[in-house]
């Protein structure tokens, strides 16, 4: 009884839910970037919207650098920009503009002030409409449309505000004659493609197209493709956008100024219901800790959008500029961290379940071993190596067992280790089964997750290393077994 007290102990000390930390001037230090991982970063984001492949390439290795000296698997996120649309220069100080004063956006190259400025998104006057809205600064400017002249969309200010250089523009509920991968966003999937960059994050997808495009693009690497979620159409189009991509971010920036903000909180909770139903990884991201940029603790509402986000399913929850550009990154990631587990603790009680479709060998191998680890009070659930997509599905039925995730492969453990209740450990590649569970065993017993003689659900696609489906489910008595001590 007392030993499995401990195990238990130990297993709440888990935080299930993953923790991705954007990389920036705050952040790029090869001793910020180890606090940041030692405080609960599990993912590094590089921001694509503020440099090329080029520029980034120093900040990957120095993530790669910093994951190796704290000996943790340590995935990269590339975020790509899409077709952010931006106003032209402005002059230093910003202007301000007056509600009911006429403004003109225009695409004609000229110097901006307080009644005009230009922007080189080459559709504007196509895409914008007499009577529709214009949002600048992430909606807290608002623009109407008066009329459209060549060049120029003439405006009145609805409600004004000070405007600096470069803020974005949203058309909401126009329909955009852009592509949603641009020149820049092609030749930065080339340059992931020849990185060894794990996840890419797609901006501004509308359709299952702009995945199979990106994916053309990234030609056979094994990179992890996840659809941002920002804009009208994409939650139109979003039971195909699911079936091509691996994954999705709730973008609550750019999604909560093309819809009525009030509707966000909502939306938020159907798409991640919908991602779990399918199986596939969720993320949430936008000003979850936005107070900490300067502030040294979050606001109370602050650490409920957080826990609302763990509690409705997220894999994930992602730090923007808190950790690119804040005062004390690593002060951030500390109190996520505090924030998650503690959320985390709360679903353990509750046990809630999301029910996936159940389409696959690996999908009804994953709820049964969750459903059997439960019955039998087992301490883990360990998938073998190969088995990687039940990883994901078996992450997704949120079993309070942590989920042990068996690999050789360096990139497939750094990819594991962004799954939710997934522990990625290594073993070695001609490592048969026997020897496989042997080092699961060791896993569990060296870091007090279980003892000699505890339960485990073991699940696997046999034969091994045959890319099959998952099709075994094993139960196992943990065995502190010297026989298989050593490398593996």
């Amino acid at each position: 009884m007392r030993r499995c007290a401990r195990a238990g102990r130990a297993v709440e000390r888990l935080r299930f839910t993953k923790i991705i930390a954007t990389v920036g001037p705050a952040s790029a230090s090869l001793e910020m970037l180890r606090r940041l991982i030692r405080t609960g970063a599990d993912c590094f984001r590089l921001n694509f919207s503020h440099g090329d492949g080029a520029r980034l390439a120093p900040w990957v290795e120095l993530v790669r650098e910093a994951a190796r000296l704290e000996e943790r698997f340590i995935p990269i996120l590339a975020d790509i920009q899409g077709p952010k649309m931006r106003i032209g220069s402005l002059p230093a100080e910003g202007v301000i503009l007056e509600p009911g004063a006429p403004f003109t956006v225009t695409q004609r190259p000229v110097a901006g002030d307080a009644r005009t400025v230009h922007s080189p998104y080459e559709f504007l006057a196509q895409d914008a409409q007499p009577g529709g809205r214009i949002l600048l600064a992430d909606g807290a400017i608002e623009l109407r449309v008066e009329k459209i002249e060549g060049q120029d969309v003439q405006c009145v200010v609805v409600h004004g505000g000070k405007l600096s250089s470069n803020k974005g523009i949203n058309l909401p509920g126009a329909h955009l004659s852009v592509e949603t991968l641009t020149e820049k966003d092609k030749r930065d999937l080339e340059f992931v493609a020849g990185s060894d960059i794990d996840v890419v994050a797609i901006s501004f997808v509308r359709r299952a197209q702009d995945i199979r495009d990106a994916r053309a693009l990234l030609g056979n690497v094994k990179t992890t493709i996840l659809a941002k979620l920002e804009r009208p159409e994409a939650l139109q189009n979003l039971s195909e956008i699911l079936e091509v991509a691996d994954g999705v971010m709730v973008a609550r920036g750019d999604l909560g100024v093309e819809l009525p903000f009030e509707r966000v909180p909502f939306i938020q909770k159907q798409i991640l219901q919908r991602a779990a139903a399918r199986g596939k990884w969720a993320v949430v991201a936008t000003e979850m800790l936005r107070s900490m940029v300067e502030a040294t603790r979050p606001t109370r509402a602050e650490a409920t959008d957080v826990s609302n986000a763990v509690l409705d399913g997220a894999d994930a929850v992602m730090l923007s500029e808190e950790t690119a550009v804040g005062a004390h990154p690593d002060l951030v990631v500390d109190a996520m961290t505090r924030i998650v587990r503690e959320a985390d603790g709360a679903l353990r009680l509750s046990a809630p379940r999301f029910e996936q479709d159940i389409t696959s060998f690996s999908a009804g191998a994953a709820g049964a071993a969750v459903s059997a680890a439960e019955r039998l009070n087992a301490r883990a659930i360990v998938a073998l190596a190969g088995s990687n997509v039940t990883a994901l599905l078996l992450s997704k039925w949120r079993s309070p067992r942590p989920i042990i995730a068996l690999s050789a492969s360096e990139p497939t453990l750094r990819r594991l280790n962004a799954l939710r209740g997934v522990i990625p450990a290594a073993v070695g590649e001609r490592a048969d089964m026997d020897r496989q569970i042997a080092a699961a065993d060791r896993y569990l017993i060296e870091r007090g997750l279980a003892e000699s003689g505890d339960t485990i659900v073991v699940v696997g696609a046999i034969p091994l290393g045959e890319g099959r489906e998952t099709n075994s489910i094993r139960f196992h008595k943990v065995l502190d077994d010297a026989r298989f001590s050593g490398q593996i």
